[in-house]
C-alpha cells in the first residue's frame, strides 16, 4: 500500500519553481522508477512513467511544477528585490518564510523572510490594503550586497515558501498542509494508480502518468507532452476550491474536502468519460463530488482536450483549500480516492469502445 504522506513529503522537500524543476524531477523519477516499465523525461522537462504496451494509449497529466519568486536584484543594504512566478496573491506573501535556492542540492538554499515595514509605521490607509508586491524585499540576513554574492544570491535564483508538509491538527490526521500541493499532489495520485495498475495490468491499454511543468504559466507541458504521446484519451488531475472560511458553498459547487474525487462535467471534457468516471465511482464504492465548468477549466484538460486533432478527455480535481497560499490543505483520504478512481476508469476503458471519430451516415449505405 502506498503511503501517500512519505511519498508526498519526498516530493515537496525539492523544489520545483516554475522552470527549476530539476530537484523535484529526480525524486518523481525515483518513485516512477518503483512502478512503470519506463520512464523517460522530454525536452520541456515532462516525467513520463509508462505501463503496459496495449495499441491505446491513456495519459495522465498533473503539473509539478510550483509557485514561487525570482531574485530580479540585490541591492546596496543586501535586500533581494524579486518578482512573482505564477499567481501570487499579495495578501499572503509578506512575512512568509522563504528559501533561496544559490544551487541544485537538496541543502543548497538561504533563508530570508518576504518584508517590508511593519504595521505600526503605516497609516491607517496603508493597514487597510495589500502590501504592493514593488514594496516588498526578501531579508535574508546580508548586510550588503556584497556579503549577498559571498553567500550566493544573485539575480536569476528562485525562491519557494519555507514551510515543510505537514499534518493538521494534533496525530495522525487526514488533512495535510503545505505550500505547493497544488498540483504535486496530483503526482501522488498517480503512484497510487500505478500501485494498483502495476498488479494487474488491463490489456490493450498503455498508460503514460504524465508530470508535466510549466502549467503555472500557461500549460506548456501538457501542451508538448500530449503533442508527442498523442494518446487516445487523456485524463488531468488538478486542485480545485472547496469550501473554506469565507467561500460559501454556492460559490464552489459545495465542493468539500474529505467528500471524494470532484469530477469536471462542461464543454472542456468528453461526456462518455465523465459518465464513466462517475460509474466507476459508484461501481467501486468511491465517494465523488461533481463540478460544472462553463468554459474552460483552467487545467492542463484545456490544453489536451484539443492536440492535435483532438482527444477523449477529462478532469478530476482535488478539494483544496487556500489556493495559492503558502499553507495548501488538502484530504489524504481525497488524494488516495482519486487513484483508485483512476486506476478503476482505466479498466474500464480498456473494454470501452470510445472512438475519436465515429461514421454516423454514408450516401448510398
Amino acid at each position: 500500500m502506498v503511503d501517500l504522506y512519505e511519498v508526498l513529503s519526498d516530493m515537496m522537500a525539492a523544489p520545483a519553481v516554475t522552470g527549476f524543476e530539476e530537484q523535484r524531477r529526480k525524486r518523481i523519477i525515483e518513485q516512477y522508477k518503483k512502478y512503470c516499465d519506463s520512464v523517460s523525461v522530454d525536452v520541456i522537462g515532462n516525467v513520463i512513467g509508462t505501463l503496459g504496451d496495449g495499441d491505446r494509449s491513456v495519459m495522465f497529466a498533473g503539473h509539478y511544477d510550483q509557485l514561487g519568486f525570482m531574485v530580479t536584484y540585490v541591492d546596496e543594504k543586501g535586500y533581494a528585490h524579486f518578482s512573482r512566478v505564477g499567481g501570487w496573491d499579495p495578501r499572503v506573501a509578506y512575512s512568509t518564510r522563504v528559501r533561496i535556492w544559490v544551487g541544485d542540492e537538496p541543502d543548497s538554499y538561504v533563508v530570508g523572510v518576504i518584508g517590508t515595514k511593519a504595521a505600526h509605521l503605516t497609516d491607517a490607509a496603508e493597514r487597510e490594503k495589500a502590501v504592493k508586491w514593488e514594496e516588498m524585499r526578501i531579508d535574508f540576513g546580508a548586510k550588503d550586497a556584497e556579503e549577498a554574492e559571498k553567500m550566493g544570491v544573485r539575480i536569476g535564483c528562485p525562491v519557494t515558501p519555507s514551510p515543510p508538509l505537514t499534518r493538521m491538527g494534533k496525530g495522525e490526521g487526514d488533512l495535510i498542509m503545505a505550500p505547493a500541493l497544488d498540483d504535486v499532489c496530483a503526482v501522488g495520485s498517480f503512484i497510487v494508480a500505478l500501485d494498483e495498475l502495476s498488479k494487474d495490468p488491463p490489456e490493450g491499454i498503455k498508460v503514460h502518468a504524465v508530470a508535466t511543468v510549466q502549467e503555472e504559466v500557461g500549460l506548456r507541458g501538457a501542451t508538448v507532452s500530449g503533442y508527442n504521446l498523442n494518446p487516445w484519451c487523456a485524463i488531468a488531475v488538478d486542485v480545485t476550491h472547496a469550501v473554506a472560511p469565507g467561500v460559501e458553498a454556492s460559490r464552489v459547487g459545495d465542493v468539500q474536502l474529505g467528500k471524494g474525487p470532484v469530477i469536471g462535467l462542461g464543454a472542456n471534457f468528453t461526456r462518455a468519460l465523465w459518465e464513466m468516471m462517475e460509474e466507476q465511482a459508484k461501481t467501486n464504492g468511491i465517494p465523488y463530488q461533481r463540478k460544472g465548468v462553463p468554459s474552460q477549466s483552467g487545467t492542463d484538460a484545456w490544453a489536451l482536450q484539443v492536440l492535435r486533432g483532438g482527444t477523449i478527455s477529462g478532469l478530476v480535481s482535488v478539494p483544496n483549500r487556500y489556493m495559492h497560499s503558502p499553507n495548501e490543505v488538502i484530504s489524504l483520504t481525497d488524494l488516495e480516492n482519486i487513484g483508485k478512481l483512476l486506476a478503476a476508469t482505466i479498466k474500464a476503458l480498456a473494454k470501452s469502445d470510445l472512438k475519436h471519430t465515429e461514421e454516423v451516415y454514408r450516401k448510398g449505405s
